[in-house]
């Protein structure tokens, strides 16, 4: 009896802290006003020819516009610009104790590609490009550069060395691909055509092309001190 009645109990007590955890709101908005608004399902609507907007629990409806933040099921996003399209908030992918780092993406168009009928010229193509912004304390958003990085974690000797060595391999990347493409360039301007029509390459057309490649390996190995510089930052503040 008593083995019954404690199986009972371990089960009503299950049900209870299910039943408390569903009532418990999940997510939020923050308005531009400071109301927080609570709720377990938040969407951000964008439908054909109307403007968009949040619905909150099914039922609420909110102008972006009137949104400064918010979390859903998606993510935390803080708004970098004015509007109410989704572009207009930047999601958080780096939290931390002071500093966070957020994107959002941009579409940009990039010149005109030539028609596919093969007269004349086509649409611009476009492309999503992300942009990276960061927040000091929860404050507002800025571009995610250098400059920006140097002003906020200027109280911090570490994160200032790798910003330094940011800019440090910032000039050597700049000086290496005028190295190697000035090379290239004197590569082509070196080769010579032989008399039975063929082209002889100047060795310094593949020292340039190697300088470059070997700058792109090398880039692809190394770590974004940016980032790490807001990390070494955020790790030293928990300590």
């Amino acid at each position: 009896m008593r083995k019954h009645f404690l199986t009972l109990f371990i089960v009503s007590f299950i049900l209870c802290l299910s039943a408390t955890a569903q009532r418990t709101p999940r997510y939020f908005i923050k308005l531009q006003s400071g109301e927080v608004i609570e709720a377990n399902r938040i969407q951000l609507k964008s439908p054909i020819f109307k403007s968009n907007y949040f619905l909150i629990d099914d039922s609420l409806k909110y102008s972006p516009a009137l949104v400064s933040t918010y979390q859903n099921e998606e993510g935390y996003f803080a708004r970098v610009e004015p509007g109410s399209n989704q572009d207009a908030f930047a999601k958080r992918i780096i939290e931390g104790p002071r500093i966070e780092k957020f994107y959002t993406s941009r579409t940009t168009y990039e010149g005109y590609g030539y028609s596919p009928y093969g007269y004349g010229y086509g649409m611009p193509r476009s492309s999503r490009k992300r942009i990276y912004y960061f927040s000091k304390d929860g404050g507002p958003l800025y571009l995610f550069n250098q400059e920006n990085l140097e002003h906020a974690l200027s109280d911090n000797a570490a994160s200032l060395t790798l910003l330094q060595r940011h800019r440090r391999d910032r000039f050597i990347n700049t000086g290496t691909t005028i190295l190697g493409t000035g090379l290239m360039a004197l590569g082509v301007i070196n080769s010579q055509q032989t008399t039975n029509g063929s082209v002889k390459l100047s060795p310094l057309l593949y020292v340039g092309a190697g300088v470059l490649g070997a700058q792109f390996v090398i880039n692809l190995f190394q770590k974004d001190k940016l980032t790490q510089a807001i990390q070494v930052y955020n790790y030293q503040v928990k300590q």
